[in-house]
């Protein structure tokens, strides 16, 4: 039976989000964005099986969102600093994978972050623009 005590995925996922430096200590939630500029991890419902071997052991994956608030103001720069930023993150995943800095997970073990769609302009509002990247955690 399953440890009900078991820290959640999402819960290590929003840890290792938490590290990259360009958060700022901006607040990060699970599932929703508020009215300032802030960011979420946003589970994305998939086929949990990543790869299945024939062993019957197999390789899972946990799709999420990272959303957040930005300043938007039509501005060029400020859409350059914008998208600079998840292109930033991207990097440092790919970086993080190269040196096994994977999300501490409970019960389980992460072996790598994938961004599986880069950052863009997801949807605007008057002064803040909502940006998404879409990304896997592979684990076994």
């Amino acid at each position: 039976m399953p440890d009900s005590k078991r820290k959640p995925i999402i819960d290590s996922i929003r840890e290792y989000v938490r590290t990259y430096p360009d958060i700022n200590n901006r607040k990060i939630n699970i599932d929703y964005l508020g009215d300032g500029m802030e960011y979420s991890i946003d589970p994305i419902g998939v086929d949990p099986i990543y790869k299945r071997y024939v062993d019957g052991g197999c390789l899972k994956q946990f799709q999420f969102a990272l959303t957040s608030k930005e300043a938007y103001d039509g501005d060029a720069r400020t859409g350059i600093a914008n998208s600079g930023f998840y292109q930033n993150f991207e990097e440092w995943t790919e970086q993080n994978n190269l040196n096994d800095i994977v999300p501490e997970l409970d019960g389980h073990d992460a072996i790598k972050v994938e961004v599986l769609q880069s950052g863009y302009l997801f949807s605007a509002e008057a002064d803040l623009g909502r940006y998404q990247m879409i990304c896997r955690l592979i684990y076994k």
